[in-house]
């Protein structure tokens, strides 16, 4: 299994819609867990900054990633951006390779 990094960025337009966050969480982790069963969320994190909440997943390629980040565009992220990440004793043995 690979690990991956969502960042995504919300645009509400009201304080209700801020508020529909959490129920809007619950429902993503239920179809995360129906449509891709495979994958395992790790941490979630609310986020002050360029974005709002960052997701650190594993799952078994790139393809199922890219489903989880549309997945996350269904519950109106505005923008979402994935990121591969390799464990660093990982990198470090792929330094020494090099």
């Amino acid at each position: 299994m690979a690990t991956f990094v969502l960042l995504s960025k919300v645009s509400p337009r009201s304080p209700g819609e801020v508020k529909a966050l959490a129920t809007a969480d619950e429902e993503f982790e239920r179809r995360l867990k129906e449509e891709c069963p495979e994958v395992r969320r790790i941490a979630s994190y609310a986020l002050l900054g360029e974005y709002d909440f960052l997701h650190i997943f594993e799952a078994p390629d790139a393809r199922t990633a890219a489903k989880v980040a549309l997945l996350a565009n269904v519950f109106g992220q505005a923008r979402t951006h994935t990121l591969t990440a390799i464990p660093f004793e990982e990198f470090k043995e792929i330094v020494g390779e090099v």
